[in-house]
């Protein structure tokens, strides 16, 4: 369950909520919107701008968006060039203090925007605002946490040298600062999350909550999963741009990570015994992220 902050109430002559914007991309994904819409708009959240962008799908979608206009600031159903398009066109929308985008495959976990809010106001001037949540299956049912042992920090060497960490639902970004350092790449299919973190980072240090705030699906069909080596080789031109190095340990990691599901899969080309030497050399990359503040999985050790 999420932590708890001490509430403050919505009714209350002083409270001054900030404006949250929150951007749902979707395309054909009727399967999960419902619940996405109804983790934003259950959260009662007082001073919330909501808008939907719908690629133009053929399934239920549309039919859920309408039931659910009244409660929009903003929805639109057509073609667009993709999910980073679709969440930029949010974004060149969206007025709000912060700005968070929720894939419709996503879903916030209650109190979550009060959460992010409060943190806000205590700390403002931060680049973004990240805290932990749950992996999550197709169902919506809990595997894990996200953050090993909920321990949220942030450590910028470890996200260049190391491995993508920011759990994106759990995000929010200070819009003036979003909008001065550009915005999503467009031309990015996989790493435009990645991208978005080291620019946003090389602005201002972001502010890490101690709180589960989203639950993110994994399961077999995302665009994670199915990249492959099409999706490391564009994380390893991110990470050159920002690191300046041809390959970071991190990229490695991801690279035999994909290479080691591949052996398991076409034990025809791939032996056992070749496998294991991948796992050495995988174990002695991971290794190296130390050296960056991470551990072997990627995560930070301390804040930097």
């Amino acid at each position: 369950m999420p932590h708890s902050t001490q509430a403050i109430s919505d009714d209350s002559p002083t409270a001054h909520w900030p404006k949250l914007s929150i951007i749902t991309p979707s395309f054909n994904q009727g399967e999960f919107l419902e619940q996405c819409i109804e983790s934003v708009l259950s959260q009662n959240y007082p001073n919330l701008e909501y808008l939907i962008l719908d690629g133009g799908s053929t399934d239920q979608s549309p039919q859920i968006i309408d039931r659910r206009r009244q409660h929009l600031t903003w929805a639109i159903s057509e073609k667009d060039g993709g999910q980073s398009d679709a969440i930029n066109k949010g974004i060149s929308r969206a007025t709000g203090d912060l700005v968070a985008w929720l894939n419709a495959d996503d879903f916030y976990l209650p109190g979550a925007l009060h959460t992010i809010a409060q943190t806000y106001r205590r700390q403002p001037g931060g680049s973004f605002y990240f805290g932990d949540g749950l992996r999550v299956d197709r169902q919506g049912k809990s595997i894990a946490g996200f953050f090993p042992g909920g321990r949220v920090c942030f450590n910028r060497p470890a996200l260049l040298m190391g491995l993508n960490f920011i759990l994106q639902p759990s995000t929010f970004m200070d819009r003036k600062m979003l909008l001065q350092a550009g915005m999503l790449d467009g031309s990015l299919h996989w790493g435009m999350d990645s991208d978005l973190w080291m620019r946003l980072s090389a602005l201002a240090p972001p502010v890490p909550i101690v709180a589960q705030l989203s639950a993110s699906r994994e399961y077999a069909d995302t665009k994670t999963s199915t990249g492959l080596f099409v999706r490391i080789e564009e994380l390893r031109q991110i990470a050159e741009k920002h690191a300046g190095a041809p390959i970071t340990p991190g990229v490695l990691c991801y690279f035999l990570d994909t290479l080691h599901k591949l052996t398991r899969e076409r034990p025809d080309l791939y032996p056992a015994a070749y496998r294991a030497d991948i796992e050495r050399f995988w174990a002695a990359t991971a290794a190296l992220m130390g050296q960056f503040g991470a551990g072997t999985d990627g995560f930070p050790l301390h804040n930097e």
